[in-house]
C-alpha cells in the first residue's frame, strides 16, 4: 500500500478523534503494531480492511479521499477583495462556491433564477475567480481553503453575516440551532488551553467537512455556520452600566449650578 493512503486515512482518524491505541484496541491488537503499519505504510489489503471497520470509515471512501486533503489558506488580491467588498451579494456567491455548494445549491438556496446564477457566475469569471463550463458549471480559480482580510474593505460584510447568524441561532434553538455564550474570571493560562482546545475541535470539524464533501452527494449535504469568539471581555463596551440615574441627575444639578450666572 502506498503513502497517499494512509495520509488520507490519517486524516480521517484525526477527523474522528481516534487515536492509535482506540484502533488498536478495536482491531485486537498491539498499539506499536498499529504505529508501525502508519509509520511504514505498508500492510496487506485484509488489514487495512481492519483498520477501516475499527475506524468506522468505508475504504472506498478512503480511497476517493486521497491526496484531497485541505491545503494551506490562500489569499485573493487586495484589488478583488475591494470589488468584491462593493459587491455583497457576488461576495457571498464566491463564498458559497469556495465552501462546495454546487450553482444548483446556490440556486436553491437562495430562490435565484438561472438567469442571476448565470450573471453572477460570468460576474466571478470576469474577475478571474471562476472558469465557466457548460450551463451552470463554474471552475474555482481560487485554491481553498480562503483566509480573508477581516481587517480589509470586507470586515463589514463578515461583521453583518456574523451578527445575523448569531440572531438567527438565538431565535432558532428550539430547532437544532446551538448558542452558548457565558462570562467567567479565569487565570490566562487557563484561557489559553481553552483556547488551544477550540482551534483543534474547529479542525476537527474543517476535516468532518471535508470528509464529507468528497463522500456524500451534494443533495444530502446542509450547510453549517461555526462561529466562536473567546478574549479578555471588555465588559465597559459590550455591558455599558453607566452612572446610576439618580446619580447622574445630582451629578447634572450640580454642575447646573455651579455654571455662572
Amino acid at each position: 500500500m502506498n503513502g497517499p493512503i494512509f495520509e488520507a486515512l490519517k486524516r480521517t482518524l484525526k477527523a474522528k478523534g481516534l487515536t492509535y491505541r482506540t484502533l488498536a484496541e478495536r482491531m485486537g491488537v498491539s498499539e506499536p503494531t498499529v504505529k508501525r503499519i502508519f509509520h511504514e505504510k505498508n500492510c496487506k489489503l485484509d488489514r487495512l480492511m481492519e483498520i477501516c471497520v475499527a475506524a468506522d470509515v468505508e475504504l472506498e471512501n478512503v480511497l476517493g479521499a486521497m491526496n484531497r486533503g485541505p491545503g494551506p489558506a490562500n489569499r485573493v488580491a487586495p484589488e478583488i477583495e475591494r470589488r468584491l467588498a462593493a459587491r455583497p451579494a457576488l461576495l457571498f456567491v464566491f463564498i458559497m462556491l469556495s465552501e462546495k455548494f454546487t450553482a444548483e445549491g446556490i440556486m436553491r438556496s437562495q430562490g435565484l433564477s438561472e438567469a442571476s446564477m448565470f450573471l453572477y457566475l460570468r460576474d466571478l469569471e470576469e474577475l478571474g475567480l471562476v472558469a465557466l463550463g457548460r450551463g451552470l458549471s463554474a471552475r474555482l480559480l481560487v485554491d481553498t481553503p480562503i483566509q480573508w482580510d477581516f481587517e480589509g474593505p470586507l470586515k463589514p460584510h463578515f461583521e453583518m453575516t456574523n451578527k445575523n447568524f448569531v440572531g438567527w441561532a438565538l431565535g432558532h434553538m428550539e430547532e437544532g440551532a446551538t448558542f452558548i455564550s457565558f462570562s467567567r474570571r479565569m487565570r490566562p493560562q487557563t484561557a489559553e488551553m481553552l483556547r488551544r482546545e477550540a482551534d483543534d475541535l474547529a479542525e476537527r470539524a474543517r476535516l468532518l467537512a471535508h470528509h464529507d464533501q468528497h463522500t456524500t452527494p451534494e443533495d444530502q449535504l446542509i450547510g453549517y455556520k461555526w462561529t466562536f469568539a473567546f478574549g479578555a471581555t471588555p465588559f465597559p463596551a459590550i455591558m455599558p452600566i453607566g452612572p446610576h440615574p439618580r446619580d447622574a441627575g445630582a451629578r447634572a444639578a450640580k454642575e447646573r449650578r455651579a455654571l455662572p450666572a
